[in-house]
């Protein structure tokens, strides 16, 4: 069976374990920091966070069986192993034969792998556990597994925005104000076939500029498969957006991403795990936007590794966009930059609750065709360049389940070769956020 497809199994096991299971580490912060990093897609994190927990005493099977769950899909079957034998020993045993069953399978070892199989489809075994097991063994008893599984995420902040953003989001409007975010998307899992839908809602307003209000709505499909050593994820996306009350742009994207069960670099560095990924998009301007009119292509590579009670991530993106671009009379304005970024973060757990972090990142944007711009009573042209700093401070502090509480300043530059759009913006946040 494909890897993407066990780990689909994994997950849904996981909504079948019994209740009770869940509680057994309830009042444990950094437990119920790790449930709720699992739950948002953060493994390392996770991993952090049941690690510690186990450090510091905590062995409980609800603990034990989330800690083998993060290794499983980290792809370190040798610890994953070890852990779910330690809860042979237990009530939750049948579960834990069934999940060895799939460690065994992908670690190359496919008798090993039958014979968990066969002990998991006993009759002492939960029904939805055994039918698992004897679909694992091919046995015409099992049943197609076809649930609906799912997350989804809220979040609601408000804060101060010293110089908002203009169309596009490099433009400077020379004006200050406060403003509310809301974000909400949600995905879902069809079946066994790693077939999901998404959606993604999200606005900006500005109560006392509401010109500058934005607004963003984007859904689409995916289709989540194994391919060689890892998992890829291919998406179709339909978004709009929306600046000032108006349409800005209409985008259909195609987009792939590729996490490898192991990096290409592991040998030097123990324990990173990556992504790469690309996407290739048509965009269309609203009425008032046709410069905008074209093609967008970016490609990203992302890594990231925990050390302890430390996170640390890496980021670069290549964008290359091929746009209709603006003339007014005399004047050419190139909204087509080909653009570079880099950036990195580190976040550090205080405790399960609280977490203190910085990022930053350097973006290099040079513009494919001069400007025309008039100047007296000449016509100047010169290449667009820009190099844009920015930096955030940040701190989160986890609740009462998923609730989260986050504090976020951030500070950016922007230097041009054309003066105008030199500019510099600082902002302050503060939120919630809720992962389900």
């Amino acid at each position: 069976m494909r890897p993407i497809t066990l780990a689909i199994l994994f997950i849904a096991l996981m909504i079948l374990a019994p209740f009770s299971m869940a509680e057994e580490g309830a009042g444990n912060p950094d437990f119920e920091a790790g449930v709720a990093a699992f739950g948002a897609g953060e493994l390392t994190a996770a991993r952090a966070h049941f690690e510690r927990a186990r450090n510091a005493g905590l062995s409980t099977p609800s603990l034990l069986y989330n800690l083998g769950v993060v290794y499983f899909r980290l792809g370190q079957y040798e610890s994953a192993e070890a852990v779910f034998l330690e809860l042979l020993d237990t009530p939750h045993a049948p579960l834990a034969r069934y999940n060895l069953g799939l460690v065994m399978q992908e670690s190359g070892r496919p008798e090993a792998a039958r014979r968990w199989f066969e002990q998991a489809s006993g009759a002492e075994s939960p029904e939805k556990v055994r039918v698992l097991a004897l679909r694992q063994l091919d046995e015409p008893e099992a049943d197609r597994f076809g649930d609906i599984s799912g997350s989804g995420y809220l979040w609601a902040a408000g804060g101060y925005d010293d110089n908002i953003a203009g169309t596009p989001d490099d433009a400077s409007s020379n004006q200050a104000g406060v403003f509310a975010d809301l974000l909400a998307a949600g995905n879902a899992r069809i079946g066994d076939d790693g077939f999901g839908l998404h959606g993604v809602a999200y606005s900006r307003q500005y109560p006392g500029n509401t010109e500058f209000d934005n607004t963003y709505l984007s859904t689409g499909a995916s289709l989540l498969k194994g391919v060689g050593a890892g998992e890829l994820k291919s998406t179709l996306s339909v978004a709009g957006s929306w600046f000032g009350g108006e349409v800005l742009e209409r985008e259909v994207r195609l987009a792939a991403v590729y996490r490898p069960d192991q990096c290409f670099f592991m040998s030097i560095l123990s324990g990173v795990d990556c992504s790469a990924s690309g996407s290739l998009s048509t965009i269309r301007g609203g009425s008032g936007f046709s410069a905008y009119d074209g093609e967008m292509l970016r490609v990203d590579v992302s890594a990231w590794k925990s050390a302890g009670s430390w996170l640390f991530s890496g980021r670069y993106q290549l964008e290359v966009n091929d746009r209709k671009d603006l003339t007014t009379g005399q004047e050419f304005f190139s909204v087509s930059p080909l653009r570079n970024l880099v950036s990195a973060e580190a976040r550090y757990y205080v405790s399960g609750r609280l977490s203190l972090g910085a990022r930053g990142d350097i973006r290099h944007s040079r513009y494919r065709d001069n400007h025309q711009l008039v100047s007296g009573n000449a016509v100047v042209s010169e290449r667009r360049t820009d190099n844009r700093l920015r930096g955030v401070l940040l701190a989160e502090y986890r609740l009462t389940g998923p609730w989260l509480v986050l504090a976020e300043w951030s500070m950016l530059n922007n230097r041009s070769t054309i003066e105008r759009y030199d500019y510099s913006r600082r902002e302050v946040m503060i939120g919630v956020e809720m992962g389900f």
